[in-house]
């Protein structure tokens, strides 16, 4: 197990590895110890071994003498909202998210439904390696409850900050794929009360996820995208494991990225607000900048992960902003991820305008940008760091600035690389965007070799 408990967000390992019943039993006395009083909301996903590791986290809570509200299965948003929404003192997940069937962990979430920031995690990591955990007696132990209604109040909430009327009004037909994951039983209601037509892919939850892989892009969406095609449907919604992300296909199968949906919203955002201030992360394309410029706004960058997006929003009182993977957040409702109405946000602009998401998107440039990860253990992270920022900016060409906000930065004249260690696996990712084809794959190849050079040499 590596030292560091905490990763990008929250604790996110592999079950039977790095990853125990007794670390979840941990976990939730360490939560409790923190919070001393109170209730927290407790909800998993659709993994296999959710159940004991939700079991074994509420128990730890409960043996602190802080009370415990369970949501059942539901997505990971939806346990945001419910926090702030029922005035919990606190929001534990059990998810891992996006990765492969073999993960879990658990997610933190503050009263005001915003992911743990950095200092809180610290705090908790210091109680949970110091074993130091309040112990109520037998007749100050905590309760537990069940709460069942948390989808039905999100779901009613996401249609009151949107143009409902106007979207049902178009009468749209949606192919929704939440990946066998726990938008199983969000999306598809959701989008019933919305649309005329709702055909639902890999909607029975399933923790091996056998419809797809956890992760919706290109690549896994293949069955989704034809079933777009094929049914003439105006639009396909995909979700990740826990639905924190979503991904949108055309009415033609394209998959749009992330950070194109984030410029085509900002956009529409930008130009009737006050507030012009959006927020990505360092891996978005150059597109989002020059889109959110053109509209009349300014972009802020931040290191990867969803949480320091969220505090970047609220420190700059940004109205949007989001990640390339498929984060999206709007702070007039909540500070966290919340797919389900930027899906809804997506639609209302359709409505609008009278166009659909392939004309709507086709006005956001695209510049080729290409992804690679290499094998790397986790306690070599940091040495091939150190190395690379010695090593990377003299072999990229015409290296014009160098950037360490997360991971390692490097801008050219034909583009960019960030190379930056996975927070949740042990792997180093490569991200790579230029305005060609060939100068990309270059920039990909010969940060690729760098990267392979530095895990040999350290």
């Amino acid at each position: 197990m590596s030292d560091k408990l905490f990763g990008t967000t929250g604790v996110r390992k592999v079950y039977g590895e790095d990853f125990s019943l007794d670390m979840a039993l941990r976990l939730g006395k360490t939560m409790g110890t923190y919070l001393q009083r109170g209730s927290v909301a407790v909800a998993r996903d659709v993994r296999t071994t959710s159940n004991m590791i939700e079991d074994a986290l509420v128990a730890g809570i409960l043996s602190t003498g802080v009370n415990v509200v369970r949501m059942g299965m539901i997505p990971t948003p939806t346990l945001a909202f419910i926090t702030r929404q029922r005035g919990f003192e606190a929001g534990l997940m059990v998810t891992a998210s996006h990765n492969p069937p073999e993960y879990t962990g658990v997610k933190f979430w503050d009263s005001e439904g915003m992911g743990y920031t950095p200092d809180k995690e610290s705090q908790l990591e210091e109680i949970y390696q110091s074993g130091e955990f309040n112990l109520a007696p037998w007749d100050k132990l905590g309760s537990e409850r069940l709460l069942d209604t948390a989808v039905n109040e999100h779901i009613d909430s996401i249609i009151s900050h949107c143009d409902a009327e106007l979207i049902i009004s178009k009468q749209f037909s949606i192919v929704v794929d939440p990946g066998n994951g726990a938008a199983s039983v969000m999306t598809p209601y959701l989008m019933v009360k919305l649309a005329c037509n709702v055909i639902s892919v890999n909607s029975q939850p399933d923790g091996h996820f056998p419809g797809r892989r956890s992760e919706p892009d290109e690549k896994s969406l293949g069955d989704t995208i034809k079933i777009v095609q094929e049914s003439g449907a105006d639009l396909g919604i995909a979700h990740d494991g826990d639905s924190d992300r979503v991904v949108f296909v055309t009415e033609s199968g394209e998959v749009v990225r992330g950070d194109r949906v984030i410029a085509l919203l900002a956009k529409e955002m930008v130009g009737g607000s006050q507030n012009k201030t959006i927020v990505t992360t360092v891996d978005s394309s150059l597109v989002l900048d020059e889109t959110v410029a053109k509209a009349g706004g300014k972009t802020i960058r931040t290191p990867v992960g969803d949480i320091r997006v969220a505090l970047e929003m609220k420190e700059s009182s940004a109205a949007f902003g989001g990640e390339a993977c498929g984060v999206f957040i709007h702070s007039d409702f909540l500070h966290a991820p919340e797919p389900f109405l930027t899906a809804c946000k997506i639609l209302e602009l359709m409505a609008k305008t009278g166009r659909s998401l392939g004309s709507l998107i086709s006005e956001i440039p695209v510049y080729p940008l290409r992804k690679a990860k290499l094998e790397c253990p986790n306690k070599k992270k940091e040495a091939v760091m150190e190395y690379l920022a010695e090593t990377l900016p003299k072999v990229m060409p015409d290296t014009i600035e160098v950037l360490t906000i997360d991971g390692l930065g490097v801008t050219m004249k034909q583009g960019w690389v960030l190379v930056r260690p996975s927070g949740t696996e042990p792997v180093i990712r490569i991200t790579g965007e230029a305005r060609s084809p060939e100068a990309v794959e270059r920039i990909i190849r010969e940060a690729k070799n760098a990267v392979n050079e530095a895990i040999v040499s350290v």
